[in-house]
């Protein structure tokens, strides 16, 4: 890849703040800028050596006067369950902004775009895409980016995230991520809430390894498919019962079923492979924290 800029969207949050990290220790000498509004990225997650923009995405082509190489689009509203309640912000964010930042990508002449898609499309045998506002949003998004390819050429690759974990996960009783979520309520001593029926799955991968991998399609990917999962699904009770800690079932909304089979493309072309599993990562965080 030849010296240049770098964006990443939603560079302050979880995901994209392992990116910038991984870019910086790569030491190619690009620029790395990040655009985010903060919703749920933080100023704590700012990573030495990057360039910080405060900003919505629908607004990007006022606060990036610059034309990156590349785009790492990770900046979107990026919760299920909450959706259901807000589902003005989720189109705003994921669809307006996403919009704004693919015709930057086509206006400017960007190298590549890489867009963070969701694996809910995929839950459920494919009825995932439509079961909650950001399942559709996100799988309408994919949509867009592969029509811009066809209409305008642009040249894009889409990733699949799967349920990350790992350093800077936020804990948050709305936006809060699973492991975080049962982490906190492990450190509090209270009970571990898993909502029903419990038997969900999900390719829980460590952000380290989903970071690798975009970066990975980033410099070589191209088109549509690249699955960045952890193979092996876990049920959330399974993960809930890990901690030790007491649980409690609740009703509420489950989300997908089932994770949904996986494409295996950045596997079989580009040989990325998780390298963390969430069992040894919360057995390292017991050990850690033990309980007196």
């Amino acid at each position: 890849m030849s010296r240049g800029i770098i964006l990443v969207t939603g560079g302050a949050g979880h995901v994209g703040s392992h990116i910038i990290e991984q870019l910086i220790q790569q030491d190619t000498g690009h620029k790395i800028i990040s655009l985010d509004n903060y919703s749920n990225g933080s100023k704590e997650n700012h990573i030495k050596g990057a360039e910080y923009r405060k900003g919505h995405t629908k607004n990007i082509a006022n606060l990036v006067p610059e034309t990156p190489d590349i785009v790492y689009h990770l900046g979107e509203y990026a919760r299920i369950t909450p959706s259901f309640n807000e589902p003005e912000n989720v189109i705003d964010l994921n669809m307006v902004g996403t919009a704004a930042v693919v015709e930057f990508c086509r206006n400017r002449g960007v190298g590549k775009l890489v867009y963070a898609a969701s694996s809910t499309k995929f839950g459920d045998d494919g009825s995932g895409r439509n079961q909650s506002p950001y399942a559709f949003t996100k799988a309408t998004n994919v949509d867009l980016i592969k029509n811009y390819g066809i209409w305008y050429k642009l040249p894009y690759a889409i990733c699949y995230f799967y349920n990350a974990f790992g350093p800077r996960e936020k804990a948050d009783d709305t936006y809060g991520t699973v492991i975080a979520n049962f982490q906190q309520a492990y450190l509090d001593g209270k009970s571990l809430q898993v909502v029903l029926p419990g038997t969900q799955k999900r390719n829980f991968t460590h952000v380290s390894d989903l970071a690798r991998g975009i970066i990975l399609v980033g410099e070589k990917g191209r088109g549509d498919g690249y699955a960045l999962n952890n193979q092996e699904a876990r049920s959330i009770t399974e993960v809930a019962e890990a901690f030790g800690s007491p649980i409690e079932f609740e009703k509420g909304r489950p989300g997908r079923m089932e994770s949904g089979d996986a494409p295996t493309k950045a596997r079989d072309e580009l040989g990325w492979e998780t390298t963390l599993n969430v069992t040894d990562y919360i057995k390292g965080f017991l050990k850690d924290h033990p309980k007196t």
